[in-house]
């Protein structure tokens, strides 16, 4: 059970404070829309880093969207 606390912790999915319990992280009570525009733009920085232009980024979330 702990290692399962550690690693929902490391995901960002829940917070640990001693004395205070484990609750759900922050970014997990956002509106689920927030938090996928944030994740988008995440992936678009990402990928510009790593050198992907704009068609690049497009046909890698279209790869992933295809079933």
């Amino acid at each position: 059970m702990a290692r399962t606390y550690r690693e929902l912790e490391s995901a960002g999915l829940i917070v640990s404070r001693r004395g205070r319990g484990t609750r759900v992280a922050a970014a997990w009570a956002r509106p689920p829309a927030a938090v996928l525009h944030e994740r988008a733009a995440t992936f678009v920085r990402d990928a510009r880093l790593l050198g992907a232009d704009d068609e690049q980024i497009r046909a890698a979330v279209a790869a992933a969207l295809a079933p």
